[in-house]
């Protein structure tokens, strides 16, 4: 098997892409250092082309945030990396935002049968539909 810097170091490889690399995660650090950690928890940077950092915000909140600290974000990062002209932030939920998470709230049979003797008491309404749903979904 050859040498995995081999592979890295030919021409037809990656090594093109390995400045543009460092690039990126140099930015990445500096953002870590400049920004609040709960707000560099919730970004990261996309992209670097032609001057213009493109960091991707987990959501709306954080991107509106950021978009408040272009200002110093552009003085920081131009101060301690190459010459960035500008900054564009755009919502990128994180892959660990997209897993769903299930319910894990339950009713009991108890709690099921108290709320369908409510909804006995209670006039023809919208209100004693919905609860007579609810609770013949949680009685079975």
């Amino acid at each position: 098997m050859k040498n995995p810097y081999a592979f890295l170091n030919q021409p037809d490889g990656i090594a093109p892409l390995m400045p543009q690399a460092r690039r990126l995660i140099e930015l990445r650090e500096i953002l870590a250092a400049v920004l609040p950690e709960s707000l560099a928890r919730c970004c990261s940077i996309a992209n670097f082309k032609q001057g213009k950092v493109v960091i991707f915000a987990a959501n709306g909140a954080i991107a509106a945030k950021l978009k408040l600290m272009l200002p110093t974000l552009l003085e920081q990062l131009s101060k301690r990396a190459m010459e960035v002209t500008g900054l564009e932030v755009c919502v990128q939920p994180l892959a660990s935002d997209l897993q769903v998470v299930e319910k894990s709230a339950k009713m009991s049979v108890e709690a099921a049968d108290g709320l369908a003797q409510l909804c006995e008491q209670l006039p023809d309404s919208e209100l004693k539909i919905t609860l007579a749903n609810i609770a013949a979904r949680h009685r079975k």
